[in-house]
């Protein structure tokens, strides 16, 4: 069994796989073994194909999402696989030249426009609801640096006038449901905004500082079931209300703002046990600092914050409770980050796919590769600060392609990841090593023209990598000029 799919020969593999079973649990992982030999070792370069940009394959593979250059319509394609017949052995010949064309791999099944004149499509922001095929996406018009006081708004955070959320069944893109949200700034940029679990999305306000759950229900309705920010429960504002306290509500600090000063308080409080001394703790830990409690904000960490606090909340919808509280150079956060990265993720349960995307917990591959780029770390407190900066995590921003898996390949990860994000292009190709057998190159990614090594400064590369089919394109944009987009996939 130590030898279970090991043969470089994949029709050997193939004849093992009948008289061999994997351990109970690890048949897919067994199974994916094979891209070892199932891997694209062709490449159409600068392919002839519409001038669109290319967001993403949906986690099932069923769909490529395109939207068009003046961000005003969404295009969907079907993978379809390349087909051609040869009276000699195919493999000596060139593939004919109506095959080195975008519709031999893609079939478009529609066009439909979404957005309005003054509105456009944010083509980072897309996510999928694999059980019904249904798809979210964004319009929005532009942004306001000079936004208008507001009621409940945070002052200096920008203002856009309308934000629009689409449901469209990727089947045959009838748009089922809209959701708008008018003068508020949701961030858009790669999906960072909204998170969607199962039936449920969050979309957080940050110039309103709520977060609205809605719940896309089997008909295709998007219906808001919960909002979380100056109240916490239904009935709060009920309530207020039926006391005679609504007008002054706004001298009232926002609910959610209430339960973390509540747990910042109690937790300040058991820390002491000492009567005599507890007051003194209290002056010291909590009011000293409560102004600064007070102006904290719900906000995506991006950049350093070396210079303010930041902190990380774990907060309970059903009991309207802070759980916990970390600081962002929490040693502590950090352990369950490394030991249980997968629960940051929170897959849903009914995709096959995600479930095998290399982490800390599932690969001992991804596990070392942390603890080695820690290892190195200058400083362990600003190692930490960087690792936290990235959650909470953004939702569906990892390919599940087996080329990914580091259990099977190894590659850069500075010039090509799993993670949805563009890239500096590179003058050499993208090797994929065998993690088997480290001297050997499985395949290579070229992105740009095959003119050999050229200036790549000021270009950017992305990959959209199938979940299953050895099938990749990969883009690279320059300013000014047409995007090139290759296709790699096994001939």
């Amino acid at each position: 069994m130590v030898g279970f799919f090991r043969s470089g020969n994949l029709a050997s593999r193939v004849f093992d796989r009948q008289f061999l079973s994997p351990r109970p649990g690890a048949t897919v992982n067994t199974v994916r073994q094979f891209y070892e030999n199932l891997v694209p070792s062709y490449t159409i370069y600068d392919i002839d194909c519409p001038d669109y940009s290319f967001r993403k394959f949906t986690d099932d593979g069923k769909y490529l999402v395109a939207f068009s250059r003046n961000h005003q319509d969404l295009i969907v394609y079907r993978p379809i696989w390349l087909t051609f017949s040869c009276h000699e052995e195919c493999d000596s010949h060139d593939l004919p030249a109506n095959a080195e064309r975008f519709e031999s791999f893609f079939k478009q099944l529609y066009s439909i426009s979404l957005a309005s004149s003054n509105e456009y499509i944010c083509e980072d922001f897309f996510l999928y609801m694999e059980c019904h095929q249904y798809g979210l996406f964004a319009t929005s018009t532009a942004r306001s640096n000079e936004s208008s006081v507001t009621e409940g708004a945070i002052h200096g955070v920008p203002s856009i006038e309308k934000i629009t959320f689409y449901l469209v069944r990727l089947e045959d893109g009838a748009i089922l449901d809209e959701k708008a949200f008018c003068n508020d700034f949701i961030n858009l940029a790669h999906s960072i905004g909204a998170y969607l679990y199962e039936d449920l999305v969050c979309i957080v306000s940050l110039r309103y500082q709520t977060i609205h759950v809605l719940q896309i229900r089997d008909s295709g309705s998007l219906v808001e079931v919960r909002r979380i920010g100056a109240f916490c429960r239904e009935d709060d504002e009920l309530f207020l209300y039926s006391h005679g306290q609504a007008a002054q509500g706004s001298s009232f600090l926002p609910g959610i703002k209430q339960r973390l000063l509540s747990f910042i308080f109690h937790k300040t409080w058991n820390e002491e046990p000492d009567q005599a001394l507890r007051v003194q703790h209290l002056k010291k830990k909590f009011y000293f600092h409560f102004q600064d409690y007070v102006d904290l904000i719900i906000w995506k960490v991006t950049r350093s914050t070396d210079q303010n606090l930041a902190f990380f909340a774990v907060y309970n919808m059903e009991t309207t409770e802070i759980v916990s509280l970390y600081q962002n150079s929490s040693e502590e956060l950090y352990s369950l980050f490394e030991h249980y990265y997968d629960h940051f993720h929170a897959n849903p349960q009914n995709s096959l796919h995600e479930k095998f995307i290399s982490s800390n917990p599932n690969s001992v591959h991804a596990l070392d590769q942390l603890r080695t780029i820690k290892s190195k770390a200058s400083s362990p407190s600003q190692f930490v600060k960087k690792m936290m900066a990235s959650l909470p995590y953004t939702c569906q921003s990892q390919s599940p392609s087996p080329y990914f898996d580091l259990s099977i390949f190894r590659y850069d990860e500075k010039l090509f990841s799993a993670i949805d994000r563009h890239r500096h292009c590179t003058e050499h190709p993208i090797k994929f090593i065998s993690v088997r057998q480290p001297n050997v190159v499985k395949f290579k990614i070229k992105p740009g023209s095959d003119s050999g090594a050229s200036d790549s400064r000021g270009k950017r590369i992305s990959s959209l990598f199938h979940p299953f089919f050895p099938l990749a394109l990969s883009i690279q944009q320059t300013n000014m000029q047409p995007t090139v987009v290759n296709v790699h996939f096994r001939r």
